[in-house]
């Protein structure tokens, strides 16, 4: 009788524990989204919303002529704006090949200055972003580029420029 009570008691706190466990793991595997990302982290893969292929070297994404992100305001960015930070290179065959590229960006429909790119190599699309465009738990990003490179025999991907990593900093 001893045995069979404890079991009754038992019973409740084991499946609740069991649910415990299963809220737990399911809250791990949902990522909440960031204001920076990694083109190489797994995590926020899902954040790069369009326009992005496969990570490669475990660092960097090719991106096709049109792309975007989807990221999430900075603390207090909604009141004091932020900068939207692009790392990226520019591969030497696109030079080569395109003699120059040119990426734009639009927030919320605003768009954001363009710049081009004549030479090869790493550098940064550095844009100021109003405070009014950064409302809301998340925003998205669309990027263009004016041209890019056209499937080939041997890579049949549009291929526009390499991103290492795109972020929203508090100014």
């Amino acid at each position: 009788m001893r045995s069979r009570s404890l079991t009754l008691l038992l019973i409740p706190l084991l499946l609740a524990s069991a649910g415990c466990k299963r809220r737990n793991r399911s809250s791990a595997q949902t990522q909440a989204a960031v204001s920076t990302i990694f083109a190489g982290d797994p995590k926020v893969a899902a954040q790069f919303a369009k326009g992005f292929y496969g990570v490669e070297g475990n660092a960097w994404r090719w991106t096709a002529k049109e792309f975007a992100v989807d990221l999430s305001p900075p603390l207090n960015s909604d009141q004091k704006g932020a900068q939207l930070v692009v790392k990226l290179a520019v591969p030497d065959v696109v030079i080569q090949k395109l003699t120059s590229v040119q990426l734009s960006a639009a927030i919320q429909g605003y768009k954001l200055e363009p710049q081009t790119y004549s030479k090869p190599g790493q550098d940064t699309y550095l844009r100021d972003v109003p405070a009014d465009k950064l409302q809301g738990r998340m925003v998205r990003i669309d990027f263009a580029l004016d041209h890019a490179l056209p499937p080939g025999e041997t890579d049949l991907r549009e291929l526009g420029i390499i991103v290492t990593e795109v972020g929203l900093v508090v100014k």
